[in-house]
């Protein structure tokens, strides 16, 4: 079986010290995020205060009125 990957994407590969494997799996245990999920996230807000990349924005929701 052949799993399909996003082009757009690039595998890296880095060593990671014992006690930030810990909180991931902590996290994971918790939240149900995978570590690499987490990973992903925490570099995308970390780009975002270096002002590399733009923040995203949250999608509009309709407001009600009453």
């Amino acid at each position: 079986m052949v799993s399909e990957m996003t082009p757009t994407k690039k595998l890296y590969s880095f060593w990671i010290d014992p006690q930030h494997l810990e909180g991931l799996k902590a996290v994971k245990e918790r939240d149900g995020i995978l570590p690499s999920e987490q990973i992903r996230r925490a570099l995308a807000d970390w780009l975002v205060r270096k002002g590399v990349l733009a923040k995203p924005r949250r999608p509009r929701t309709r407001r009600r009125r009453t």
